[in-house]
C-alpha cells in the first residue's frame, strides 16, 4: 500500500512511517523540517512542501495532531476523498496486528518508563516493537522493529489518542491538568484516561504497595531498592539520574511481573538502560563544563528536574533556560510557573516555542517573563542573545540546564554550542 504522512518529521509519526515501510508499504511525507536522519536511514521521503503526485498515489493519508484543516495537504487529500486517519487512528491500526500491545500513559515519564520495559524485554531475549515518543541513547532511534509478540509503545492523551489502544498491559503513570487546549476541563481528561482504562486488560497505576528504599546517588547516579509489602524486590544501580525514574522503574517492574520475568533479567534490564536524549541528558560543550538537556515542560516535570540537579551538582552555580512549549499551556499553567520560577535563582526564558499555536492562544515567555516576580530573571528572544547572556555572565564552571520540549536544543546542535 501507499501511505502519506502529513507532519511525517513528528516523534510518533517518524516511527509509524518506519513501521509501515518495514511492512513492506511505500511511505513518504511531507513537513516544514526535512531533516531527518531516522526516516533516511530507512529511505523514506520527506517533502518540504506539498506533493499532489503523492498524495494522489496514497491509499491511506495520516496527519498528525498538529495539522490544522486549512493545511493544503489536507484540503487536496479531503478533495481526492483518500481514506484519512488521524495519528492516534494510524498507531491503533498497526497496534492491533501485534500479539500483546504494552502502551504506557501519563502526564510524565511515560517515555522513559516505555523506553524500560523495552529494554527489560530486550534482556529477556525477546525482540519487542517500540514505538517511543523520544529517542533512545543507545539506538539512537524512537523506533525498532522487532517480532509480533509484543508492541511497546507511548499512549499520548493528546486528541485522545491512546483511545485508539486496546492494550494487553496499560500503564498510568500519573494524571495532572494537561492539553487544556484540546480537553477544555480536567473532568473530560480525567474521563479520557478511565475509558483508555476500560479498554485495557491489565492496568498498572499508583499502588502503595510497592515503593522505593534508600535513594540515594552514587557517582551521580541513582541508587535505590523497590519494596512490595514490606518485602525487597530488587536493589539498582540505574545508569541513568533524576529522582522520579525511581517511579518509572517501579512501573516497569510491574509490568515485568505481570509478564512473568524473573527478577534477575529485569534487574538486567533496568540496570544496563542508557536512558533517552533529552530526558537529563549530559551533552558536551566546549564552552562550558556541565550542559544538560531535558525535555520537562510541565510545572511539575521542571520542579523534579530542578530537585536533582540541585542534589547531583550540589554547591554549584546552576542556571536554568526555560523554553515554553505552546502558548495554550502558559496560559493554562500560569499560576504553576509563576509559583515554582519565582523561587528560581537563575532564570532564562527563550522565545515560545509556537508547535501548532500562535501568541493569541495564549501567554508568550516575554509576557510570562514579565509576570514573574524575580529579579534574577532574563528574557532572551533569539539565539544571538542568548548567547551573548551566557558568554558574558557565566563561568566556564558553571551548570547550564536547558530545559523544554521546543527546537532550542536542535539550533544549539546546528549552531555546534553543543555537541
Amino acid at each position: 500500500m501507499n501511505y502519506y504522512f502529513i507532519g511525517i518529521n513528528g516523534i510518533s509519526m517518524s516511527a509509524l512511517a518506519v513501521l509501515l515501510a518495514q511492512q513492506g508499504n511505500h511511505v513518504c511525507g511531507s513537513d516544514l523540517i526535512t531533516k531527518n536522519e531516522i526516516l533516511k536511514a530507512y529511505g523514506i521521503e520527506i517533502f518540504y512542501e506539498s506533493n499532489l503526485k503523492e498524495i494522489a498515489k496514497a491509499d491511506v493519508v495520516a496527519f498528525s495532531s498538529a495539522i490544522k484543516g486549512d493545511n493544503c495537504d489536507m484540503i487536496y487529500a479531503k478533495k481526492l476523498n483518500k481514506k484519512i486517519l488521524s495519528r492516534g487512528e494510524m498507531l491503533g491500526k498497526i497496534a492491533n496486528s501485534y500479539e500483546n500491545v504494552i502502551a504506557v500513559a501519563g502526564s510524565h515519564g511515560k517515555t522513559t518508563t516505555t523506553a524500560l520495559i523495552y529494554n527489560v524485554l530486550k534482556e529477556a531475549g525477546e525482540r519487542p516493537t517500540l514505538h517511543l515518543g523520544g529517542v533512545l541513547c543507545e539506538e539512537k532511534t524512537n523506533v525498532v522493529v522487532g517480532d509480533k509478540k509484543y508492541f511497546v509503545t507511548e499512549a499520548c492523551e493528546y486528541h485522545d489518542n491512546f483511545l485508539y489502544l486496546y492494550p494487553y498491559i496499560s500503564v498510568v503513570t500519573n494524571i495532572e491538568k494537561e492539553h487544556m487546549d484540546y480537553f477544555k476541563t480536567f473532568s473530560n481528561e480525567l474521563n479520557s484516561f478511565k475509558t483508555f482504562m476500560k479498554q485495557s486488560k491489565f492496568v498498572v497505576e499508583q499502588d502503595s504497595s510497592y515503593y522505593p528504599s534508600n535513594i540515594r546517588y552514587k557517582n551521580g547516579k541513582l541508587c535505590f531498592s523497590i519494596y512490595h509489602e514490606k518485602k525487597k524486590c530488587l536493589s539498582l544501580n540505574m545508569n541513568i539520574c533524576e529522582e522520579v525514574n525511581v517511579f518509572n522503574c517501579i512501573y516497569a517492574y510491574r509490568v515485568c511481573k505481570l509478564l512473568n520475568l524473573p527478577d534477575c533479567i529485569i534487574k538486567k534490564g533496568l540496570e544496563s538502560f542508557k536512558g533517552v536524549k533529552r530526558r537529563f541528558e549530559k551533552v558536551n560543550c566546549k564552552y562550558f563544563n556541565t550542559v544538560i538537556v531535558d525535555y520537562a515542560h510541565h510545572p511539575t516535570e521542571i520542579k523534579n528536574t530542578i530537585k536533582t540537579c540541585e542534589k547531583v551538582f550540589k554547591g554549584k552555580k546552576i542556571v536554568y533556560i526555560f523554553q515554553p512549549h505552546t502558548y495554550s499551556r502558559t496560559l493554562t499553567l500560569l499560576k504553576d510557573f509563576k509559583k515554582l520560577f519565582e523561587k528560581v535563582d537563575n532564570l532564562i526564558l527563550f522565545k515560545t516555542y509556537e508547535a501548532r499555536e500562535n501568541v493569541k492562544d495564549g501567554i508568550s515567555a516575554k509576557r510570562l517573563s514579565e509576570l514573574i516576580e524575580n529579579k534574577n530573571l532574563k528574557y532572551c528572544s533569539n539565539l544571538k542573545i542568548l548567547m551573548k547572556t551566557l558568554f558574558t555572565t557565566l563561568k566556564k564552571e558553571d551548570v547550564l540546564v536547558f530545559i523544554g520540549a521546543g527546537d532550542l536544543p536542535a539550533s544549539l546542535y546546528e549552531n555546534k554550542f553543543i555537541y
